[in-house]
């Protein structure tokens, strides 16, 4: 067993103890367990994925606020009340906000 001496504890540390192991991937079936990482003839045929996301949000910014979660919570429960998505209500009160200042209502979803 071989050791190691850490220089900014001074403590001795097992090197087999801290090695970490190998995760068992998220795609690991029992019965294709050979070790080897063939592709299944569907998977070669398979297109990649090269969709983008957020591409509505392209040319956007990005605004958030820190609140309490009482906030939050009434905030969200107002969005289902309303049927609307939180994107659709910061948007209203952000142009409201805008409006009481005197400002253009610029902020459109």
């Amino acid at each position: 067993m071989k050791k190691c001496v850490n220089v900014q504890t001074s403590k001795r540390v097992n090197i087999l103890e801290t090695s970490m192991s190998k995760r068992t991937p998220l795609t690991f079936t029992p019965e294709n367990n050979k070790g080897s990482r063939t592709l299944t003839a569907e998977q070669e045929t398979a297109a990649p994925s090269t969709t983008v996301r957020g591409k509505s949000r392209q040319g956007r910014q990005f605004i958030a606020a820190h609140v309490v979660p009482e906030a939050a919570k009434q905030f969200k429960l107002l969005a289902v009340q309303q049927n609307r998505t939180t994107q659709a209500l910061l948007v209203e009160a952000i142009n409201d906000l805008f409006a009481k200042y005197g400002l253009s209502r610029i902020a459109d979803e």
